[in-house]
């Protein structure tokens, strides 16, 4: 656990927010996370954001959900990208920063996807505490008022003794099962959710050497956090591939060399045809989240400039936005509608 020293208030009756990741965050560590959080305050808010798969009924997130009386919010995406869950977190964030009586928001991820809304959280006056594993980012640790690090999400190896641990399902929590994919490659595949766990040397037959080389070299560097590893119960790294034209992102480990599709991904990648595509950098994933916020802010009617001008100055002075920075969000605002810019530099907010 990290005791990184911050002002905070003391622990009590301070009403929280604990918002899940469960995307990222194994269902086996929600003990330990309730464990911490009752030392801080009372949760009265306890939501749970994922995709379709994590709250199956035969998997760990639906036992989770009984014991702690946690709120599932599954989302849908229509697009190959795995934020949809993600954004809709930051969304409930936001809204519950506003308009909530929680005093400390407890964002359970290992993901710098956060990073921006803990940011918000603090400027706002309450409590941001950060909880994930050894591999989070330090540009979310930073942000947050205090970071936690979960035990529970440490590897389980030492340098004199191998535990081995039931591989778990690291979207929906379920058991996995040794199988065979179409190719004849021995994999682990989650029943309940049609996830599977492939060693990486599968790639061989779909990518050249060096995208593979490469593949490792981004892991390795953690740039994006993406679910936890069945096996060492680290966190993976998101790496978008492409393949028949179509573009996927995939869950990587570097340490035990597997790689983590989610339901339908594996045939999404055609031998021969991979091609390894630019990863989302942390600054890209920093803009990606101010977006998001900003988005929130106008249409709430918290941000209100007249003019371009104004939103520049706003976006520097309130949002803290580096000078670089200001004019691609404004351009991404702008192509996402969320803003109009007319010829005489007036501001109009889109519907």
């Amino acid at each position: 656990m990290d005791n990184s020293t911050s002002n905070i208030s003391p622990p009590g009756d301070d009403a929280l927010a604990v918002l899940i990741d469960a995307d990222n965050i194994s269902p086996s560590s929600v003990d330990e996370v309730f464990q911490i959080v009752q030392e801080l305050g009372n949760p009265i808010v306890r939501h749970a954001f994922g995709m379709m798969s994590c709250f199956s009924a035969n998997g760990g997130w639906a036992e989770k959900q009984r014991k702690f009386g946690l709120i599932p919010f599954p989302q849908m995406s229509n697009v190959a990208h795995k934020n949809a869950a993600d954004i809709a977190l930051v969304v409930d964030a936001i809204s519950l920063l506003y308009t909530s009586s929680c005093q400390g928001f407890c964002l359970v991820s290992s993901d710098s996807d956060f990073t921006c809304v803990a940011a918000k959280i603090r400027e706002a006056g309450k409590n941001a505490f950060g909880l994930g594993g050894a591999k989070t980012p330090v540009s979310f640790r930073s942000a947050c008022t205090k970071f936690f690090e979960l035990s529970s999400l440490k590897p389980t190896t030492t340098a004199d003794t191998k535990v081995k641990i039931a591989p778990i399902c690291p979207r929906c929590g379920g058991g996995l099962t040794k199988s065979v994919t179409r190719l004849r490659q021995t994999c682990e595949i989650c029943e309940a959710c049609g996830g599977v766990l492939l060693p990486l040397s599968s790639l061989k037959k779909s990518f050249a050497e060096e995208s593979l080389a490469e593949m490792q070299k981004l892991a390795s560097q953690h740039l994006q956090a993406g679910g936890t590893c069945p096996h060492c119960g680290t966190s993976m790294s998101l790496l978008r591939v492409a393949s028949d034209k179509q573009s996927v992102e995939i869950d990587v480990c570097d340490k035990c060399k597997a790689i983590w599709y989610d339901k339908n991904e594996y045939e999404t990648i055609v031998p021969g045809d991979g091609i390894l595509l630019p990863n989302i950098s942390a600054g890209k994933a920093y803009r990606r989240e101010l977006v998001l916020l900003l988005d929130a802010d106008l249409r709430n009617g918290r941000l209100k400039p007249p003019s371009i001008g104004s939103l520049k100055s706003q976006l520097k002075k309130q949002y803290f936005v580096p000078r670089p920075d200001i004019d691609p969000l404004i351009s991404t605002l702008q192509c996402q509608k969320v803003i109009s810019i007319q010829a005489n530099g007036s501001l109009t907010i889109m519907p």
